[in-house]
């Protein structure tokens, strides 16, 4: 059948949704084959209309109707990257948040539409869709938060959906109406949708950066357009009144809508455009929102990293996080249920390594672990030895690309960028000790009967703009540090004599006596400026008998009853983690590799390394946690098996001679025996 006959017949079922189809028909095309189609396809609005795209008034393309032709896009909403604001999704395993940050307030606060322990959906602290896509937007796929249903007053007046339209509105039944939020600009700028292209584009030329800037410029119905190469566009929405109305084309002289251009050298004679597609996605794609980037001084440099030992044997991410056109991608932990329904055991560490009859999977090796105790699969995960930088004395800083930005052009990617995360942190979690990445939540709140609640971030913003002062380009934390001595303080702390020296003719001892008193007079000015913050937040409280509460670095901050800072320990103020699961290390790199005595002996990083809060202000003494208590392991215990490891090598020793010993001892009798047996014998 030709092309054209195909498609011919894929506008029949199409235009007749509601013909009978068998159990192996469908009303999307497909070919069932392992080769790649080749994508000569049109392109379409969203409002379903093709598009010229020699037209000079063209209309930016909408992935959900072009590519929605052929592939069941409501089904992909369904899916594991998409899923997280609809209500009937599975929370699954706790992951990676999203982390709300505002340098201004020194907030920090992690978010997710999952309502994982430890994070807060955005809806519920005053997060609107809107503010969600252009804070998060650079590292979205699109969907979700990015397509908001229509307000309730317009659904009222609409007649009774189809078929296909009620899954359409089920499969964003959680989005709030941002538009109520924010009028008029969800009109202007358009739906935000999942853009196949972020992840199947096999030319190498989609640009997140390009992604990244035009939902920054509110063009949210452009940013595929622009991402996939197909085209430019001219003019932003920001840049658009909230009165603006794109119907009255002879009042807008002044502003108009961005207009769309598309490359010509993509489009054919029938006007079809050519989308250079792959099935299973490069690691590429993934890494731009999967990437972690170890910081600080004792950081390896990028050029003398490795990657993933699984990547470098060959293997591609996708090749183990795999998924159908639902796109539910397996995230490959241990007793993960699939919403299909598959088995996907054999795709965690230990499925395809060491347990079932699909071990072995895409040539796993089966490890040995020789003299290793069968206690130790009851007790560590494979990640825990395998996974993730080597345990060390003291957590490291990292950045990670959800958090931080990576991926796009930036002069800062140092440890001091917030907001703060440490790796690798050993949890239990079911009693099994997993590698986790840490980070501690920073907001200003209300605490009420026990429970502590953030407080919309921009309101808080509005009320404290002129209590806390943040200079455009400055963290709360550079503010508060930028202080200065007066003379009489600086006579203090020099004597009158060095008082008047130039600070280039100071002693290094002079100097580090200087920025001592510069540290405690700054957190003296942070302790009289967070009580006075404290005391303005109580105007934005509406909440009869609740309090303000400012959380950072695993501690809460509230005023006394004189009017003093009051320093206490909350649930809301224990840091977030999540497990990781990569990058898998070689075997002859994992822990436990030297022998018992890597994790069993005194001060052993494993249980005995520290794990130091990161907060978004001053503290003078940050909370520092240490692994074992983290874990939840008793000290006692922990020190008396350790300790009995000490001599466990003497005792072997030992145990080996004495089996030595008894046996020579049997062996002599023994001989005696058959001596006596042997003259007997001869007498006889």
């Amino acid at each position: 059948m030709s092309r054209y006959a195909r498609g011919a017949s894929l506008l029949l079922w199409l235009a007749c949704p509601g013909a009978v189809l068998s159990a192996a028909e469908s009303r999307f095309a497909h070919t069932g084959s392992r080769s790649q189609y080749v994508h000569w396809i049109d392109l379409y609005d969203a409002n379903q209309r093709r598009i010229d795209p020699t037209d000079p008034k063209a209309s930016p393309y909408s992935p959900s109707r072009t590519c929605g032709r052929c592939h069941d896009y409501e089904a992909m909403t369904r899916g594991h990257h998409f899923n997280a604001i609809l209500d009937s999704a599975s929370p699954g395993r706790p992951g990676e948040p999203w982390i709300w940050t505002d340098t201004r307030t020194g907030t920090q606060l992690p978010l997710s539409y999952r309502r994982w322990p430890g994070t807060y959906d955005p809806r519920e602290v005053g997060i609107s869709n809107w503010d969600f896509v252009l804070k998060f937007g650079r590292h979205l796929p699109g969907g979700g938060p990015g397509t908001p249903s229509a307000p309730a007053a317009d659904q009222a007046v609409k007649p009774a959906p189809s078929a296909e339209a009620a899954a359409e509105g089920e499969s964003k039944q959680a989005a709030t109406d941002s538009a109520a939020a924010d009028p008029g600009r969800w009109k202007l700028s358009g739906k935000l949708d999942i853009d196949c292209m972020i992840c199947h584009s096999n030319d190498h030329q989609y640009s997140m950066e390009l992604w990244s800037k035009q939902i920054e410029d509110q063009n949210f119905a452009w940013a595929p357009t622009v991402a996939a190469g197909l085209g430019f566009v001219n003019g932003k929405v920001s840049g658009l009144p909230d009165d603006f109305d794109p119907a009255k084309v002879e009042e807008n002289a002044r502003h108009k809508l961005p207009t769309t251009t598309y490359m010509t050298g993509r489009v054919n004679a029938e006007k079809k455009v050519f989308f250079d597609v792959v099935r299973r996605p490069h690691d590429n794609a993934c890494y731009y929102c999967h990437t972690h980037k170890p910081v600080g001084q004792d950081a390896v440099p990028e050029w003398n990293c490795d990657e993933d030992v699984h990547l470098k044997a060959g293997l591609t991410c996708a090749d183990c996080h795999r998924n159908d056109i639902e796109h539910h991608t397996v995230r490959g932990f241990e007793g993960e249920a699939h919403p299909t329904g598959q088995s996907v055991a054999a795709l965690s560490c230990r499925g395809c390594h060491m347990e079932g009859e699909d071990a072995g999977r895409l040539g796993a090796p089966l490890p040995k672990h020789a003299g290793l105790p069968p206690v130790h699969f009851d007790k560590l995960s494979c990640t825990a030895c395998h996974s993730g930088p080597s345990v060390s004395d003291q957590a490291s800083a990292v950045l990670t690309a959800m958090a931080h930005g990576l991926g796009l052009p930036s002069h800062d990617h140092s440890e001091n960028l917030v907001p703060g995360i440490v790796e690798p942190v050993l949890k239990r979690d079911g009693g099994m000790l997993y590698p986790h990445r840490m980070t501690w939540p920073a907001f200003w709140g209300a605490l009420h009967e026990g429970q502590l609640n953030p407080l919309p971030p921009e309101e808080v913003q509005t009320a404290l703009r002129n209590t806390l002062r943040v200079r455009r380009g400055q963290t709360l934390k550079d503010t508060l540090l930028d202080v200065k001595l007066t003379k009489d303080e600086k006579l203090a702390v020099l004597g009158e004599a060095r008082a008047a020296v130039a600070e280039a003719e100071l002693t290094e001892e002079e100097k580090a006596q200087l920025d001592e008193r510069i540290s405690q007079k700054a957190q003296e000015e942070f302790q009289a400026k967070l009580a006075k913050a404290l005391g303005e937040l109580k105007a934005i409280i509406k909440q009869e008998g609740a309090e303000p509460v400012y959380v950072a670095g695993g501690k809460a901050y509230r005023l006394s009853g004189d009017g003093q800072l009051d320093v206490f320990e909350h649930e809301a103020a224990e840091p977030y983690a999540w497990k990781l699961g990569h990058d898998v290390r070689p075997a002859r790199q994992s822990l436990g590799v030297g022998g018992c005595f890597d994790c069993h002996q005194a001060e052993a990083p494993i249980f005995e390394g520290r794990v130091t809060a990161i907060s978004p202000v001053l503290d003078d003494q940050p909370r520092t946690y240490v692994m074992y208590e983290l874990a939840g392991f008793d000290k006692f215990k922990l020190d008396a098996w350790n300790q009995s490891f000490q001599g466990r090598t003497l005792f072997k020793w030992l145990g080996f001679t004495s089996l030595g010993v008894v046996s020579l001892v049997l062996m002599w009798y023994a001989m005696r025996g058959l001596a006596g047996l042997a003259g007997v014998c001869r007498k006889v």
